[in-house]
């Protein structure tokens, strides 16, 4: 800048006008070329963090996912559970014309009366979406696909815990429960194992035969026959949609944890 002041200063000394005027130009331009130039490598500085957060986010949403796929999964052979003791329990009705010899069935009518409350695993993505983060996506077919999948999930998350407190609670629980022998059989034996694989739950057994033919007697009363047998095809009807939109929802995961992988490896 020395150099340049004392050339401008010999140069307006001695009166060249247009010699001083281009110099000046000149270094107007220096300077507007030197600000673009500081301009692009902030931005160029600015765009790599923010490609850094983008990778991180990206990342913490493929570890969600493969946790909600896993979750899924026990909700699927869940579902599988109730929907295999709702067949045993009207294969055995047909076969016995009615409810008898009954040791065998009495744990699938209480299994029954169970439901398994759905999670959301994807907090990475709720948090992008609350906080606006989710704009750091530049893959704008990814976005588009994340918002989609937050939005089923929301949807899923509503019908299951409807479907759990009005019609399971509500409905089917208060009529196995009445019409069942609960005391002296509780779950069946898989349903028991897929509880305590996921919480440390002690079951008990009343020792009281009377029991059984007590529930015997009162299941093969006409009117009660046919509540139960209805509230076993209804709750197969349930689990069956459940299984179908817990399939859904982790092939939806799958496909969108395929996309950011893709997008991270790019």
């Amino acid at each position: 800048m020395k150099v340049f002041r004392n050339i401008r200063q010999k140069l307006a000394a001695e009166n060249k006008v247009m010699a001083y005027l281009r110099y000046a130009i000149g270094e107007i331009i220096l300077v507007v070329i030197g600000i673009l130039i500081a301009l692009q490598v902030n931005n160029w500085n600015e765009n790599q963090k923010q490609k850094k957060r983008e990778t991180i986010y990206l990342q913490n949403l493929s570890i969600d996912l493969k946790k909600q796929i896993q979750r899924q999964d026990i909700y699927i052979d869940f579902e599988d559970i109730i929907i295999e003791d709702c067949k045993a329990i009207v294969a055995h009705y047909e076969q016995n014309n009615g409810f008898k010899k009954m040791d065998s069935i009495f744990p699938k009518i209480n299994d029954l009366s169970t439901r398994i409350t759905f999670t959301n695993a994807n907090t990475t993505l709720l948090e992008m979406i609350n906080s606006g983060e989710i704009n750091i996506i530049d893959n704008e077919s990814l976005k588009k696909e994340l918002m989609e999948f937050n939005q089923l999930i929301e949807g899923f998350a509503n019908n299951t815990v409807n479907n759990n407190t009005n019609l399971v609670d509500q409905f089917v629980v208060r009529n196995v429960m009445k019409k069942s022998n609960f005391a002296s059989f509780s779950y069946s034996k898989k349903l028991r194992s897929k509880i305590q694989e996921n919480s440390q739950m002690n079951f008990i057994n009343v020792k009281d035969e009377n029991l059984k033919k007590i529930a015997i007697q009162n299941l093969n009363e006409p009117k009660l026959r046919l509540e139960l047998i209805n509230d076993v095809v209804f709750r197969n009807g349930l689990a069956e949609l459940q299984k179908t939109g817990d399939e859904n929802l982790k092939a939806k995961a799958k496909q969108l944890l395929k996309h950011i992988e893709t997008e991270l490896n790019r």
